[in-house]
């Protein structure tokens, strides 16, 4: 099947649906193939890339189908906003990836999206309109025509969107415990005015990309369940191969609460103002802050973001990140950290024991308020360097070390970074 035919076949199997959600497909695809034959591949190589429009039309309307779904208790909303207009510039590569460049690289393309969106969207429209008649009147001629009319109302459009955003939210008065993950979601967690937990849910993504993520926010026991995932059930390369949107999940979080889970994969996580007795942070790609906040034990993890922890306090705090930096301003009995290349920054006051290791990042710490500390010192080729009041020890060779009172017990280590122990 060449180009003409396919494009033919998938603008009639699209009539039935939304026009935001037809203009978006039909534009990606002209795109793709453009795209393509730019690149050397013929149109019949990149029929075979873009798959079935059959199973195209079957996952839309599955979506669709599951777009409204309502599970569980305290939905507030979960209206499906229809967007102003839909511009993507281009399907990403359909081996696609699942990572941080993903979510940062769809946030680019949506910087500078402002003003004109009703014009863009009568220009659209009057594109389609005009690319129908051109499917009936001159068949042969119909590729090229479509694709100009899709061209020319891009290059006008350009720069020029303002999609409107779907939410949904969910809440409950009577749980103790919460947990809120997303795929790709930014989470941001502050605390309840009203003592009732909330998660609100905002997909800023084109309609296309909201059809294919679901939010579900629901109680199980004494659990708030929050969670905004892509929609797991087999689908066409299309919605495989979109970018991932932008997703927000604004929490809010009773005092004193059991528990506290929050997990993203390519988001930042925020956490500012709460108390709890456990807290679960995790991330793969972005970064995590969380300030002015008390638990009795707090779990931190990272793989390739930052870890910001200030004016916690806590009993016990956990930081791990592997390319992430590490940095710790804490009221904390016990703190451990590890980082394979990041750097650790910890400033503490009232702790009694701290455990750092890193492969090749430095660690560096300030102990508040303390007249001495008992350290277990390791490096292979940095350079260690302990001081407390006017006992000083400067490129000190790995060996234990006893400064001061020796009250706050210290192991730390690194491979080939530096490591630097003071009072203040």
């Amino acid at each position: 099947m060449n180009k003409q035919e396919y494009m033919y076949n998938l603008f009639e199997a699209l009539r039935p649906f939304d026009e935001d959600v037809r203009n978006e497909i039909i534009s990606d695809y002209e795109e793709h193939f453009a795209d393509g034959l730019a690149n050397g591949k013929t149109e019949e190589q990149i029929v075979e890339e873009l798959g079935s429009i059959d199973e195209l039309i079957a996952d839309l309307k599955e979506l669709k189908g599951k777009g409204g779904d309502k599970k569980g208790v305290g939905f507030d909303s979960m209206d499906i906003s229809k967007a102003a207009d839909s511009l993507v510039k281009g399907i990403a590569n359909f081996v696609g990836s699942f990572a941080g460049t993903v979510t940062k690289g769809a946030e680019k393309m949506g910087e500078g999206f402002a003003d004109g969106a009703s014009d863009f969207a009568d220009s659209f429209t009057k594109g389609v309109t005009n690319a129908a008649k051109e499917v009936y009147n001159k068949g042969s001629e119909f590729a090229k025509d479509l694709s100009d009319s899709y061209k020319a109302t891009r290059k006008t459009a350009d720069g020029a969107s303002d999609v409107t955003t779907e939410e949904g939210s969910g809440s409950s008065a009577d749980c103790n415990e919460i947990v809120v993950e997303g795929d790709c979601a930014n989470i941001y967690v502050t605390a309840s005015p009203d003592n009732v937990a909330r998660v609100h849910y905002t997909n800023h993504g084109t309609p296309n990309q909201q059809l294919a993520y679901a939010f579900e926010c629901y109680q199980k026991g004494s659990t708030l369940y929050g969670t905004a995932k892509r929609k797991s059930f087999g689908l066409t390369n299309f919605f495989k191969s979109l970018t991932s949107p932008r997703i927000d999940l604004h929490v809010e979080v009773p005092r004193d609460y059991k528990s506290v889970t929050f997990k993203t994969a390519s988001g930042v996580i925020q956490v500012e103002g709460i108390s709890a007795r456990n807290a679960v942070v995790g991330d793969v790609s972005g970064d995590i802050e969380i300030k002015s906040c008390g638990f009795e034990t707090l779990k931190v993890n990272n793989i390739s973001g930052d870890i910001t922890i200030d004016g916690v306090n806590s009993d016990v705090i956990t930081a791990e990140a592997v390319s992430g930096s590490v940095r710790t301003a804490a009221s904390v009995a016990e703190l451990k950290t590890v980082t394979t290349s990041g750097r650790t920054n910890i400033i503490t006051r009232n702790v009694n024991k701290i455990q750092s290791n890193s492969v090749s990042g430095s660690i560096e710490m300030t102990l508040d308020g303390c007249d001495g500390f008992n350290a277990n010192a390791s490096s292979v080729s940095g350079r260690i360097n302990l001081l407390c009041g006017e006992s000083n020890v400067n490129g000190a060779k790995s060996g234990k070390y006893n400064l001061g009172s020796g009250r706050v017990q210290i192991k730390a280590s690194t491979v080939s970074g530096s490591l630097r122990i003071e009072t203040r």
